[in-house]
């Protein structure tokens, strides 16, 4: 390798940030903010720190012979994080293979929750269901009509993977609203006909690729509530919970 070729690359301003923005501004590994500000000014405390070291030395490519890496072109963004001064400085001196490991998990995580932010906008939920939102929004606390304990289908539909507080949340939520929101996707079908059945089918849809990624129960819940949260008109996250919870009750979610 050349002396130019070894040549260590300064992310561009763009590379930057989007790793930046892949972190949500905080350091991954110690959630210190990446920025401050000071009278109106900005400073930036972080670096953009290769996971794989760009240029190994002897002792550090022995270190990680045969460990995962994310790349095999150091400077490729997957190799990349941005990472408070401290922690960065703490990963390299002295690198670890515990140091290293953590970060590819660390890494790998972010790359998993950028690629469920990018499926959201190809999976869109018709427009119709933020009415269903929007009645859910409203409700004033008034008395609601129970389903029976009898009815649920989630103890069925559940394994293993799902938490048991997240469990709870969902036989609670299906207990007190379900009969509220199919009697509003009802009202929706005598407007205009298979309102429903096309956006159960687009929830189902979702649904299956986030088991062909390989997510357990528990990181399904939370990643549709994710889902719908940010590609409707939904402002509350228990109220997409409530939407979730539902669609697992009346829909093939967890079937």
């Amino acid at each position: 390798m050349t002396k130019q070729e070894n040549k260590r690359k300064k992310p561009s301003p763009n590379k930057e940030l989007v790793l930046f923005g892949e972190v949500n501004s905080c350091c991954p590994k110690c959630h210190k903010p990446l920025m401050v500000s000071n009278k109106g000014n900005y400073t930036k405390i972080y670096e953009i720190a290769h996971i794989y070291p760009h240029s190994p030395r002897p002792d550090e490519a022995e270190l990680l012979k045969g460990e995962e890496r994310l790349n095999t072109d150091s400077d490729h963004v997957d190799n990349l994080i941005a990472l408070c001064r401290d922690c960065h400085k703490i990963f390299d001196n002295p690198r670890t293979i515990e140091g290293y490991r953590e970060m590819v998990s660390i890494k790998k995580e972010l790359i998993r929750n950028k690629l469920l932010k990018e499926k959201w906008f190809s999976n869109k939920i018709d427009e119709e269901i933020d009415e269903v939102i929007s009645e859910l929004s409203s409700y004033n606390g008034s008395s609601l009509e129970k389903l029976s304990m009898e009815a649920l289908r989630v103890d069925d539909k559940s394994d293993e993977t799902l938490n048991n507080l997240i469990k709870l949340k969902i036989k609670n939520n299906v207990v007190f609203f379900y009969t509220k929101i199919n009697f509003k996707f009802s009202e929706l079908d005598k407007i205009t006909p298979y309102t429903s059945e096309t956006i159960y089918s687009q929830v189902k849809t979702y649904y299956v690729s986030l088991k062909k990624d390989k997510q357990n129960q528990t990181q399904i819940f939370n990643t549709m509530t994710e889902w719908i949260k940010n590609t409707t008109n939904c402002k509350s996250i228990e109220v997409a919970e409530i939407m979730v919870s539902f669609f697992i009750q009346n829909c093939e979610v967890y079937s």
